[in-house]
């Protein structure tokens, strides 16, 4: 339905018209509220109210930078960036942030989703390269090496890693795969995680 369709337009319940009008909504997103004015038409008789699909997504849009400037959240191109810059997949970058679907850190970098204050701050703590390394351990994974840098040797890994480490442990089970792929590598012993539950779009974190 486009703007062009209501204006004007009867209202055949009263016999009034539509014309553009304003409101000011309050819109919730992420655990954040924001306050903009919506486009809408509105009986000029009755005063009944209808909104455009353009009309809803414009305030949304509005009520997303709102938030993003209030609360200083980095940008989707920010967060893009910074993935790039450490060598991270989507997936992988998910998995530091406690097992997030890589399809809401994609809808972050299309500016599709908004992360909450918490999940900010997590993505800034990442800056530090001892923080990144803690939570791929806690996730099981061995962290690419940066552009440029050069790839680690296996046996370092394993000297370097915690006894407790599920890359060493893995490398325990099978020696002759290196610990970055062996942490990762299925084994019989190990129930596989629940798939992570289906996340409403436009909320995270």
């Amino acid at each position: 339905m486009s703007e062009l369709s209501l204006e004007g337009h009867l209202h055949r319940r009263c016999g009034g018209h539509y014309a553009l009008a304003v409101e000011e909504v309050t819109i919730r997103l992420s655990g954040m509220t924001a306050k903009v004015e919506r486009a809408m038409f509105k009986c000029d008789k009755c005063g009944d109210k209808q909104h455009t699909v353009e009309q809803r997504e414009a305030a949304e849009r509005e009520a997303v930078l709102t938030m993003r400037h209030q609360h200083q959240l980095l940008t989707a191109r920010e967060i893009k960036l910074f993935r790039e810059s450490v060598n991270l997949t989507t997936a992988q970058l998910g998995e530091l942030l406690h097992g997030l679907p890589k399809g809401i850190v994609e809808g972050w970098e299309k500016g599709r989703y908004l992360q909450s204050p918490a999940v900010d701050a997590m993505l800034r703590s990442f800056t530090d390269r001892e923080e990144r390394e803690r939570r791929a351990v806690r996730a099981g994974f061995i962290l690419p090496p940066l552009p440029g840098e050069l790839v680690p040797d296996p046996a370092a890994i394993v000297a370097a890693a915690p006894e407790d480490s599920p890359a060493l442990a893995a490398h325990r089970m099978a020696p002759g795969v290196p610990p970055e792929k062996a942490a990762s590598a299925p084994s019989d012993d190990v129930v596989p995680d629940p798939e992570p539950a289906p996340v409403a779009a436009g909320v995270y974190g």
